[in-house]
């Protein structure tokens, strides 16, 4: 398979799992929105009830979040493919 595909089917598998309430990827998600001051923008107001996930979720709703959440999970996609090309040739040159 080739390499761009292997890339979009991961990053799509990403994205579904966050959708789905996946826990360590709406973790990972809500890390990187907090680092990009994101994190909160989706909710009017905060509760003492509110969680990361909540928060997560409103800015995944709108076109816009999902095209932030489908680019952020090409990035970690594109991450991991780097890291599987570099240990293969790690494994060929030993």
């Amino acid at each position: 398979m080739k390499k761009a595909a292997l890339i979009q089917l991961r990053a799509e598998s990403i994205t579904e799992a966050i959708h789905d309430g996946d826990p360590e990827g709406v973790a990972k998600f809500a890390a990187y929105l907090d680092e990009v001051g994101d994190l909160a923008s989706a909710l009017d107001e905060l509760t003492a009830t509110t969680t990361v996930a909540d928060m997560v979720d409103a800015y995944i709703q709108p076109l816009s979040g999902q095209r932030v959440l489908y680019a952020w999970a090409k990035d970690i996609a594109e991450d991991e493919q780097l890291r599987v090309e570099e240990d293969d040739a790690e494994r060929r040159a030993a």
